[in-house]
């Protein structure tokens, strides 16, 4: 029982101390002047830069209404692709990433809120293919994808013998499966859905969803918990409203891309 309750006060102790610690440093956050964000800058329609260098797109949104709630500016630092986003998170020029899915690997760097943007993903083929179904069915064909995105390195591993052509953004991997250059694409339903209604691609099909779920998150660099704390609890307090309102502002913006 002495035992016991050596080991219970130890843990209270430890937790009061790492909670004082945390309420100190998140205290501290209200004297920081602004957030560095890095993002997508072609990835419409969740997110992009426009011309002025604006951060547009639904996960744009998401973020506007995030920082309003936890009381933070956030300045984009502005990247000519994900993967230089990418090697900017790792050598921490940005505070956040603000929307990408959690891996292994990405968690050397970051911390990650939970889910705000979640979609199946799909397999998108030419209307005119009527032999493959299944991903299975792609060994030793094409497939288009962007270098850097969570899917590649899946394909690689579950499916070796599929061959990855790598483009610029998902509006030119749409393109080619259109244009039968290669023989399929992955995809977020809700991105598919988005961008074939904005293109006159009509002759895509989407043969239903994979084993691959897009759950976009907000990446904290790993070293700033009280942070990763506030941004999380933000994330977590998001209500029904807020993804409806989301939504609605996105679409009327939308237009104008």
């Amino acid at each position: 029982m002495a035992r016991l309750n050596t080991i219970l006060l130890f843990t209270m102790i430890s937790w009061m101390t790492y909670s004082s610690a945390v309420e100190v440093e998140l205290t501290s956050l209200d004297k920081l002047s602004t957030v560095t964000m890095c993002v997508d800058p072609d990835w419409l329609p969740y997110e992009g830069l426009d011309e002025e260098g604006n951060h547009i797109g639904l996960v744009a949104e998401y973020i506007a209404v995030l920082k309003n709630k936890v009381g933070i500016a956030i300045q984009v630092v502005k990247t000519k692709n994900w993967q230089e986003s990418q090697q900017y998170y790792r050598e921490k020029k940005c505070d956040i990433v603000s929307a990408l899915n959690a891996t292994k690997e990405r968690a050397n760097y970051l911390a990650f809120t939970e889910p705000y943007l979640s979609s199946p993903v799909v397999l998108v083929l030419n209307g005119m293919n009527q032999s493959d179904t299944f991903l299975s069915d792609l060994n030793g064909k094409t497939l288009s994808m962007v270098p850097g995105y969570v899917y590649e390195s899946k394909l690689r591993a579950d499916y070796p013998a599929i061959k990855i052509v790598h483009v610029a953004n998902m509006k030119i991997a749409f393109q080619q499966v259109s244009s039968g250059k290669v023989t399929a694409t992955l995809a977020p339903l809700f991105l598919t859905f988005a961008l074939t209604q904005r293109t006159p691609l009509d002759n895509l099909k989407i043969m239903g969803q994979t084993e691959y779920t897009d759950e976009l998150r907000i990446g904290i660099q790993n070293d700033n918990l009280p942070l990763a704390i506030l941004l999380d609890k933000a994330v977590s307090n998001l209500t029904s409203e807020d993804h409806r309102n989301v939504r609605k502002s996105w679409a009327a913006k939308a237009l104008n891309w």
